[in-house]
């Protein structure tokens, strides 16, 4: 049984990849000019799953361990939970 290892630069291409197909999900969501609810909650999503590819892998924060890594995945769970929760209350205003 051979195991298949990955070197770091296919490892980051394969990152760039699926941070690519993340982007052109958000990007049909937009051409497509969609809206709603669940459409902003699977952008908000998107934008938090690149944030945590990019902070562990191309920031390398992987394996730091202390404030600075916690600092940057606090803001990719806090603004685009700001975010949604401005949209949600938006929703619930009366003209």
């Amino acid at each position: 049984m051979s195991s298949t290892r990955f070197t770091s630069s296919t490892k980051l291409t394969v990152i760039w990849i699926i941070l690519i197909l993340l982007t052109l999900s958000s990007s049909l969501v937009a051409y497509f000019e969609l809206s709603g609810l669940y459409i902003v909650a699977f952008v908000l999503l998107t934008v938090s799953i690149k944030g945590q590819l990019i902070i562990d892998y191309y920031m390398g924060m992987k394996n730091v361990r202390g404030f600075w890594r916690f600092a940057l995945l606090g803001f990719i769970i806090v603004i685009p939970l700001v975010a949604m929760t401005g949209y949600y209350l938006s929703l619930m205003t009366v003209d």
